[in-house]
């Protein structure tokens, strides 16, 4: 059986192994990367969508106005010839704003409480070998979090909960051109997740709680110009496959507890043991220096999350709702289309 002990231990052998091939690697290629100065980008973005309907349209549909505000920064050196350090940090949160009928004054239309539909943190750093063999050993670090979690009726809670993934491998680069690039890897993980639960709502009173997860992970990126560079295309393939989870005996005392109360619930002990996959895919077309259209898909196939509580000394009817909200039997989908209004600050 894994533990946190062995899988870091195996994390470090990788970074040593990386190290060594860097110390024995043959004389810089000339085919190879040379080292130069960061290259840094960052795009502000507003993308909208908006429609509005007379009080008399005969359909009954509302008015709605739908607003996503973000950024996208890059920064990348190659430090020398043999090291590569990449980072891409992802900030964005959005709302639905729309109209209903006023209870108060038949016929009227007042604006709802605006409804949140997007909210990312999302920080990845990731140092590679390039030591011009077949693959470059590599070490990564992937921080993900929203700005305000809306999941518990009781309450919204900022920044919760915080995701660590800690990874290394071996990476290659499929292709590499000036405005193209296909990097795959596959290495092992290490993730972590610290968050906080309502425990009380009068008073309003929380518990913080930290749960924790290795496997191996294989993630593959892409940037392509399409269309004759018309459109943009940036994907990436995430695929996560758990080897042990920190809190597998306590789903095992719960399954036991909630199968006594409720005799046809279904067992979920082993649902932290089913792949994790997260593909996204963006196409952005430019029609000027500031103005473009964004297309957004996501699919994630994730049957257990595990940033979910398991807090054996909390209420049955707690826990129940805390693990089901964990669980995603499906696949997962969202997808985007908006108008952007985009400034590239550098």
């Amino acid at each position: 059986m894994f533990t946190r002990l062995s899988l870091r231990a195996m994390l470090a052998l990788v970074l040593a192994a990386g190290t060594a091939a860097a110390a024995d690697a043959p004389p810089d290629s000339a085919k190879g990367p040379q080292s130069g100065p960061w290259k840094v980008g960052t795009v502000l973005a507003l993308n909208l969508s908006q429609s509005s309907f007379s009080t008399n349209w005969a359909s009954g549909d509302h008015s709605s106005v739908v607003w996503v505000l973000g950024t996208n920064a890059t920064a990348e050196r190659q430090f020398s010839p043999r090291f590569n350090w990449q980072n891409a940090l992802t900030l964005a949160y959005g709302q639905t704003e729309s109209q209903r009928e006023d209870p108060a004054h038949p016929g009227r239309r007042v604006w709802d409480v605006p409804d949140k539909t997007t909210d990312q943190i999302l920080f990845e750093s990731t140092g590679r070998w390039t030591l011009h063999g077949l693959v470059d050993p590599y070490v990564a670090l992937r921080a993900e979090s929203q700005f305000a979690d809306q999941s518990d009726p009781i309450g919204t809670l900022a920044f919760n909960p915080v995701k660590l993934k800690e990874s290394a491998g071996v990476a290659r680069v499929l292709e590499k051109t000036a405005d193209a690039q296909t990097l795959t890897r596959l290495g092992l993980g290490l993730r972590e997740a610290m968050g906080r639960t309502f425990t009380s709502a009068s008073p309003r009173t929380t518990a913080s709680y930290s749960t924790l997860d290795g496997g191996i992970e294989w993630q593959t990126d892409v940037k392509q110009p399409l269309m004759q560079k018309k459109v943009l295309y940036t994907g990436s393939l995430l695929v996560f496959e758990p080897l042990f989870y920190s809190r597998a005996n306590a789903l095992k005392d719960f399954d036991a507890a909630a199968i006594a109360a409720y005799p046809g619930r279904a067992a979920v002990a082993d649902y932290w043991k089913t792949p994790n996959v997260n593909l996204q895919s963006t196409f952005a077309a430019q029609i000027t220096r500031s103005l473009g259209v964004n297309l957004f898909a996501q699919w994630i196939y994730q049957k257990f999350d595990n940033a979910t509580s398991v807090d054996g000394s909390q209420p049955l009817a707690t826990r129940i709702a805390s693990v089901d909200h964990g669980i995603r039997r499906g696949g997962q989908f969202k997808e985007t289309l908006a108008l952007a209004f985009s400034y590239r600050l550098f």
